[in-house]
């Protein structure tokens, strides 16, 4: 393989694995021209954020509503991100509110299946609820 063309290669920021795999030569050879070059490694590209990650797996319903179309554990739904499990909707929580929700999230919309950041609601925000509830229509509601 021409080195002009691993050094065009080089030069796009390109990996040594990626260059020796598309042209057909060995990792070596990438690795002593980059070094003669006096080019730094190759970067890995950033990984996209959790919240690019969660809304990548949304979906919206037409109704208002969010629809999860990521993987399921447990009956909830997740996102793994740099290994790590987390929520759809602690996701969403943290979206709308700015804080990370205490106790379980759930949909408040009466839409058990809704991760819109808007319709999730913490443990404190229900209890607030159910409080308000109770003060406008007492027990007999």
């Amino acid at each position: 393989m021409a080195r002009a063309d691993i050094i065009a290669l080089l030069q796009e920021g390109r990996s040594d694995r990626y260059i020796a795999t598309a042209l057909r030569t060995s990792t070596k050879r990438v690795r002593r021209i980059r070094h003669d070059l006096e080019l730094p490694e190759a970067t890995r590209a950033t990984t996209i954020t959790l919240e690019q990650a969660w809304t990548a797996r949304t979906v919206d319903a037409s109704d208002g509503h969010l629809a999860w179309a990521g993987a399921y554990r447990e009956g909830f739904p997740t996102l793994k991100h740099n290994g790590i499990n987390h929520t759809a909707r602690r996701i969403a929580f943290t979206i709308a509110h700015g804080r990370e929700p205490i106790g379980r999230v759930l949909a408040g919309c009466g839409h058990a299946t809704c991760v819109h950041p808007r319709h999730v609601t913490d443990q404190p925000m229900r209890n607030t609820l159910n409080t308000q509830y109770h003060q406008i229509f007492g027990d007999a509601a």
